[in-house]
């Protein structure tokens, strides 16, 4: 019995020993880096992605680098990494930081108006390309775990215009930076690249007539309580000059809107951009707030494709075309367009002005799907007219 017990012990001995030989050692800061998020472009494998190693767009990087320290390194770089979050939320721009900001159970719960356990499209006041790509199930709602994104890596902080680093109106494989199962499940016909319409969809993010308290006013008695109130309590305190714990439509129009990042009081005379028809979209550097009457006046006209009878003035296409994968598919090829923060594109054309539904930063652009083989440029004198 002693015999058989020393050859059985001296086998496990053996057994580990032959375990340890044959296993690799893999080191604390190596095992970071096989699971850190946009590893392939980690060129001297520290765990961390400088500017310089970034190789898609300038803002789908400042998306990621939620510490604006221009390094994208520990809980930006994990899979599953989610950003810092106070229990007072922080007053931000929704238009561009919401969705990369609150994705936590009580956010969750604060968007759930009924308490149903899932918020639908009208308990979501954000852009409606990330509530399509969240909504996992496709079935027009968003649950808990589709809100987490527990193992989930579907670059919910980038729209399709920050990853479309080459402006071909098409995002490849090289120019997504998540998991590969979130790329097949948007690939809907399977053909390795996604489309406008995969990721976005064909119904507009920000109709014509979308109105921004209108939306928050989840009850539509014509205030906004507390509860449907998505910035801090500070922000709400200062709205609120008549100190009875809600806000009118007289109260919100009068602070400019939700909170913005960056808005400023006044604005001075027209400023002439230069929209270049092979950019997707040109910063004006103007921020506007929401019921600014934001006037243009265009000129110029530009090529949209190596036929040079492909042209296009500020109202669109002179054949009539359009371009299937281009940010408006019901507007003509080559018009000129806009969007504020980080909400779909508005249509703008030849019109005079248009009054801003949000605030945020105003982009110009023209509307193609593919964009390198454009030629020439608009000229548009903006203004703003406060309320």
């Amino acid at each position: 019995m002693f015999a058989r017990t020393s050859v059985l012990t001296f086998g496990s001995l053996a057994l580990a020993s032959l375990s340890l030989v044959s296993t690799p050692i893999v080191t604390t800061a190596e095992a970071q880096v096989s699971r850190m998020r946009f590893q392939q472009m980690d060129r001297n494998n520290d765990g961390r992605v400088t500017r310089q190693e970034w190789n898609g767009s300038a803002r789908s990087f400042d998306v990621h680098d939620w510490n604006n320290d221009g390094v994208l390194s520990g809980e930006e770089v994990r899979v599953g990494g989610r950003r810092a979050q106070d229990l007072e939320p922080a007053d931000h721009n929704p238009n561009r930081w919401e969705t990369n900001l609150n994705w936590t159970r009580n956010s969750f719960t604060s968007l759930d108006h009924n308490r149903d356990g899932r918020l639908s499209s009208n308990e979501w006041h954000f852009d409606l390309e990330t509530f399509r790509r969240v909504d996992r199930d496709r079935n027009n709602s968003i649950n808990l775990n589709e809100f987490l994104g527990e193992g989930v890596d579907d670059m919910r902080g980038d729209n399709f215009d920050d990853m479309d680093a080459n402006n071909n109106g098409r995002v490849e494989r090289s120019e997504w930076y998540g998991g590969l199962a979130d790329f097949r499940w948007m690939d809907r016909n399977n053909d390795g690249v996604l489309s406008r319409y995969e990721v976005v969809g064909s119904q507009p993010s920000m109709p014509a007539t979308w109105n921004e308290f209108n939306n928050l006013d989840y009850d539509k008695d014509g205030s906004l309580s507390r509860a449907e109130w998505h910035w801090s309590n500070l922000s709400f305190t200062q709205r609120d000059t008549n100190r009875d714990g809600i806000l009118s439509a007289r109260e919100f129009d009068a602070a400019g809107g939700s909170p913005v990042i960056g808005a400023i009081g006044s604005q001075p005379g027209a400023q002439t951009i230069l929209v270049n028809s092979q950019l997707r979209w040109t910063d004006t550097g103007i921020t506007v707030r929401v019921g600014d009457v934001i006037t243009f006046n265009t000129s110029g006209q530009i090529q949209l494709s190596d036929n040079v009878q492909d042209v296009a003035r500020p109202a669109g296409s002179l054949s009539g075309r359009t371009a299937a994968d281009a940010p408006l598919s019901g507007v003509l090829a080559g018009a000129l367009i806009g969007k504020i923060g980080n909400y779909n594109p508005m249509g703008i054309g030849s019109q005079g002005s248009i009054t801003a539904p949000v605030a945020g930063r105003l982009y110009l652009g023209v509307n193609d799907d593919h964009l390198p083989d454009n030629r020439g440029e608009f000229t548009v004198q903006v203004g703003v007219q406060r309320r």
